[in-house]
């Protein structure tokens, strides 16, 4: 009967476990068939390749094979080192040690790459293993601490104790039994700690075979019955079979024969229970032998067959496993032919895709390179449509502020007649600004000429030192009023030479200009002027005298230039990106006229700048005429040059540099204040010379017009466009967004005449905006007409504020100033030491600017708006009979009632009794 039972245990083992293997495979399978991505489908093949481990390791040789090609093909680092872990130990399994090295070694590699810690220690755990089995069992020790290490790391306590049974077994192997057992007992610490019984089983039957090999037989007892007891408590069958197992065997070994049969019996039988046919072989091996020591033979001899039985049908199946491998190995082996086929195929296909590809490269190219011609064909015209747009506003926009000057005054002498005799000043201002206009047309001719070839250089022989010191030093007035310190290095001794003092003068002018154009308060400009001599050679062949060479350096302390835009700065029309301050805006054509002047003259220029710091100009210029062919120049005597017009030099520039002027008179303070704003002082000149029933203060760029119109709280303000510093649209914004001065109506110059320009400018807030050249008459009655509109407005606001004081909408930053102002004083109210002093104070303005700001929107002062909201609140209070007049007056702030009574009836035109009883 009990044979019976063994064979139908034998042959459930052989039959049943595989299938019940193969249904865990086939849902993994089934998993595999209905994953998405790419990843999942990795991640099942490593689950199916693990679970085919012991079972199958042919067929998962071929699922790891799987998951390494789709894991290089997604470029899944991790999905790799998995892979070559799990065909390292597949191959450690199967014993062939130097394939499961390499594949260890690859897989540590990658996550020593990727930073995977876990997958670190398990590829050392397997290292650990694999020189065990090797015999090598220092360096599985060495491979066991460091998965210890990492393990630890993790704090992953499971295998760290593991570990620590591992490093105890390779120390027990070489004989080293004491530091055997410090990695044991700890191990059994940290089963404990975790409360895994288990495994501590486990060890203890670990400390056991420790034990008995040193010859310790009753230490070795009491840790195989401390294995039984855990093993029971937990129910572990196979456990106990094992704990059975190694109680029999000791007391075998110790010729207890009777004791020993006692547990081979009870291994056996729990054996059977936990089917496993191994513990079951090697039990019934023990059984023959007992039994047939004892003296009962058939037992003994059914042990025996048994034995043999359990052994062949234990080889049988590995013989099995072993053809399925070998079936498993040949399918893989077909498999990777047939993928070896289809990837030479690919690779054939994906080099026929390239060359097609790249063929259609070629061809595209070919389209492409026409196509880009024909952009670059249109996009050269369309810059040079832009170019000639940009050349157009900019000398409009450089002609509007001097033709302003020009016509205003000739408008003005128009209309007066002969009695109407302009100022010697007036004379000038409009000389000055024709000479500018002259100056730019005179550029713009040189540069036309020099495009049809036909501009000469024109040449005297005199002392070029004593010319280039009187036009360097005509900008020493023009630096003392911009509070510039100009350095200039010039030769003392005379150099009579022949050279072109027209171009010449040209050329210093613009450098110069732009010099302290671009410099601010306190920098530095400075021009340093060197005379040589040199070798023609170096100019232009085939002149090798020795003749005079001019080398002058400018340099500034201002803004600089962008270094990206440094090489366009010589081309025509070109302004500076960025620019956008009036002084730092002009024609485009001063220095491409000085660069194109000098390469007339076989001379060079070149610039060097840093951003913040400044810019230096280096020019080189040849003199005398023997580089020069005789259709080049032309001599000009000197008295010609002499009676020339002179062109506008540094000394006629110093009124473009003129600082503001605060003009005051006691006679005038009942007038309005006006502030002009505007960097050009000829154009704050000609308007205030037209203000003459104004107070006028002016300012030469936004931010001093903002510092004077906070201090002084102007009742109008005209202000350019494009200034210096702070420009109008800033400057217009900051006024209507301070409580202080949003009230100030603003006028708005500019020469900029685009829809666009004037939409931005009232966009600020400006009032109004004019357009230059502006007609005086025109600019006057605006300004009439703004300060009559803010006259109506503070009626308006006058007479709210004294009938409801609350009822007023907030619909500009006036109105929610002055709403702020009433809470302020209905919230005082009752407090009689409330004045004008305590409301500053609350508001934060000071005592001129609060004055102005409510005279301004209510036309009433500050203790004259106090005392009429507290007389209106007193109104109210004797209409809802809130007691007699002396409380009202006490409750509203007034301590003299005469003095209440006083004031009440000059606002409401009766008595405060007269009113309560009317009111009843």
């Amino acid at each position: 009967m009990i044979k019976q039972i063994i064979n139908i245990l034998i042959i459930f083992f052989i039959q049943y476990i595989p299938v019940f293997c193969q249904d865990k495979l086939d849902s993994l399978e089934i998993e595999l068939n209905a994953a998405q991505s790419d990843t999942s489908k990795i991640r099942i093949l490593l689950d199916i390749t693990e679970h085919l481990y012991q079972f199958n390791p042919a067929k998962a040789t071929f699922y790891a094979d799987q998951s390494l090609l789709l894991s290089e093909e997604i470029g899944d680092k991790k999905g790799i080192a998995d892979s070559y872990y799990n065909l390292g130990v597949i191959n450690k399994n199967k014993g062939r040690y130097e394939y499961a090295i390499d594949f260890f070694s690859k897989s540590k590699l990658i996550y020593d790459e990727i930073g995977d810690k876990m997958g670190l220690a398990s590829v050392n755990n397997g290292f650990g293993g694999l020189w065990f089995l090797t015999g090598d069992y220092q360096n599985a020790f060495r491979y066991f601490e460091e998965a210890n290490i990492l393990y630890a790391e993790l704090n992953d306590s499971l295998n760290l104790a593991n570990t620590c049974l591992n490093m105890g077994n390779a120390l027990d192997e070489q004989g080293q039994h004491t530091p055997a057992l410090k990695y044991f007992y700890l191990a059994v610490e940290i089963y404990e700690e975790i409360g895994d019984k288990r495994r501590l089983a486990s060890a203890f039957l670990t400390f056991g075979e420790h034990y008995e090999s040193r010859g310790e037989l009753a230490v070795a007892e009491e840790y195989y019955r401390k294995a039984l007891d855990l093993s029971k408590q937990v129910h572990a069958i196979p456990r106990i079979a094992d704990s059975y197992y190694f109680l029999g065997k000791y007391y075998y070994n110790i010729d207890e024969k009777q004791i020993s049969l006692h547990y081979f019996d009870s291994a056996f039988s729990y054996a059977q229970e936990s089917e496993s046919l191994q513990s079951m072989m090697d039990d019934a091996r023990y059984l023959g032998d007992l039994h047939k020591y004892t003296g009962d033979f058939v037992k003994a001899l059914y042990y025996s067959e048994l034995y043999n039985e359990i052994r062949d049908s234990i080889n049988k199946t590995q013989l099995n496993q072993q053809l399925s491998e070998l079936e498993w190995e040949q399918k893989l082996n077909l498999e990777k032919q047939i993928r070896e086929k289809e990837s030479q195929r690919q690779k054939l296909i994906r080099n026929f895709i390239l060359l097609a590809l790249i063929l259609v490269i070629l061809l595209a190219a070919v389209i492409y390179r026409s196509y880009r011609n024909k952009q670059k064909a249109n996009q050269l015209l369309a810059e040079i449509d832009q170019l000639k747009s940009r050349m157009f506003s900019n000398i409009s926009h450089e002609f509007r502020t001097p033709l302003t000057l020009i016509l205003g005054p000739l408008e003005e002498m128009i209309e007066e007649g002969a009695s109407g005799r302009p100022s010697g000043k007036t004379l000038k201002m409009m000389q000055r600004n024709a000479k500018r206009l002259l100056d730019l047309v005179n550029q713009m001719l040189d540069l036309s000429k020099m495009d049809a070839g036909k501009l000469k250089i024109e040449m005297v022989q005199s002392d070029l030192i004593q010319a280039l010191r009187a036009m360097i030093l005509s900008f020493t007035s023009l630096a003392e009023q911009k509070h510039i310190t100009f350095k200039y290095e010039i030769p003392d001794q005379s150099c009579i030479t022949y050279y072109d003092p027209d171009k010449l003068e040209k050329i210093i002018n613009n450098l110069l200009s732009n010099a302290f154009k671009f410099t601010r308060e306190n920098g530095t400009v400075s021009i340093d002027v060197n005379i040589s001599s040199e070798s023609r050679a170096t100019i232009r062949p085939p002149f090798t005298c020795e003749t005079p060479v001019l080398d002058m350096t400018i340099e500034d302390t201002g803004k600089g230039i962008p270094e990206d835009q440094l090489s366009d700065i010589f081309d025509r029309f070109h302004q500076v990106e960025g620019s956008s301050e009036i002084d730092q805006i002009g024609t485009g054509i001063g220095l491409a006229l000085t660069k194109e002047l000098l390469e007339l003259m076989y001379g060079k220029i070149s610039a060097e700048s840093e951003v913040g710091k400044g810019t230096k100009f280096h020019v080189h210029l040849p003199l005398g005429k023997d580089h020069l062919r005789e259709n080049e120049y032309i001599l000009i005597d000197t008295d010609k040059i002499t009676n020339r017009k002179k062109k506008v030099t540094g000394e006629e520039l110093i009124s473009e540099t003129m600082e503001e002027q605060l003009v005051y008179s006691e006679d005038k303070d009942d007038l309005p204040l006006i502030l002009v704003v505007d960097d050009h002082p000829d154009i704050r000149s000609h308007i205030h010379q037209h203000l003459k029933e104004f107070r006028v203060f002016e300012a030469s760029d936004g931010l001093k017009g903002l510092e004077i119109a906070v201090e002084h709280v102007p009742d109008l303000i005209i202000t350019d466009l494009m200034m210096p510093n702070m420009d109008g649209v800033e400057f217009c914004m900051k006024l209507k967004t301070d409580e202080r001065t949003s009230h100030i109506p603003v006028i708005m110059l500019t020469a900029k005449a685009s829809v666009e320009n004037r939409i931005e400018g009232l966009e600020t807030g400006a009032d109004d905006y004019i357009t230059k050249p502006f007609n005086m008459k025109e600019l006057l009655t605006r300004i009439h007409n703004l300060i009559d509109q803010r006259q109506k407005l503070r009626e308006r606001f006058s007479r709210e504020v004294t009938l409801q004081p609350k009822e007023i909408a907030i619909t500009s930053a006036d109105e929610q100033f002055l709403n702020r102002t009433i809470e302020i004083i209905e919230k005082n109210m009752g407090e009689e030491d409330f004045d004008v002093a305590a409301l500053q104070q609350q508001i934060g303005l000071s005592h001129m600017q609060m004055f102005r700001k409510l005279k301004a929107l209510t036309d009433q002062a500050p203790s004259d708006f106090i005392r009429s909201i507290r007389l209106k609140r007193s109104a109210n209070l004797l209409e809802q009979k809130f007691g007699n007049v002396a409380e009202v007056a006490y409750e509203v702030g007034f301590n003299n009632l005469s003095y209440f009574a006083k004031c009440f009836k000059e606002m409401f035109g009766e008595s405060p009794s007269e009113y309560m009883k009317n009111k009843s």
